[in-house]
């Protein structure tokens, strides 16, 4: 052990000590994701035997909420296994077409969230895009904060309202 009253200089121990813990904590990276987990919401349809279904005479849904950080509209790592579901249903049935409605919480301007909502919806249709589902088949609407599903002022409502809807 180090006697400190042996230490000729203790500003520069104290400092070197403190340096060392300072740089050992901020190598770590902390993330935290606070989103709703709504989750995809999928209607399937079961079928006995060998049946075979028409699919263009059954309805089918590929209905899916995908929930954004504040005042973003990136796709989170939960937002983007929500849609792989989606594309799937997509992709198994090309006479899906469906409506991307997106949204916003209530603070911020109207205007600036309508195009907050608008940017979330497109996010999520380029997603789609990508992964091999034409964008004739996707159309995009944003509401902004006109359609809140979590009345309140606190986190939790906010980060309900932050979403795009998938219908």
């Amino acid at each position: 052990m180090i006697n400190i009253k042996n230490v000729p200089n203790k500003n520069f121990f104290s400092t070197f000590v403190f340096l060392i813990l300072l740089s050992s904590c901020s190598s770590m990276n902390v993330t935290e994701e606070s989103v709703y987990d709504g989750g995809i919401q999928t209607v399937e349809a079961s079928v006995k035997d060998n049946i075979s279904v028409n699919y263009e005479t059954k309805a089918i849904l590929a209905n899916a909420t995908v929930y954004f950080e504040f005042d973003s509209f990136k796709l989170s790592s939960k937002s983007i296994q929500t849609l792989r579901s989606a594309v799937t249903a997509m992709k198994e049935n090309s006479s899906i077409k469906i409506t991307i409605s997106g949204h916003a919480d209530e603070r911020g301007t109207r205007e600036y969230n309508l195009a907050l909502g608008q940017r979330r919806a497109e996010s999520v249709r380029d997603y789609l895009a990508v992964n091999g589902v034409n964008k004739s088949r996707v159309l995009v609407k944003s509401y902004g904060e006109e359609r809140l599903i979590a009345e309140g002022s606190d986190e939790s409502s906010h980060s309900k309202n932050r979403r795009a809807e998938i219908n």
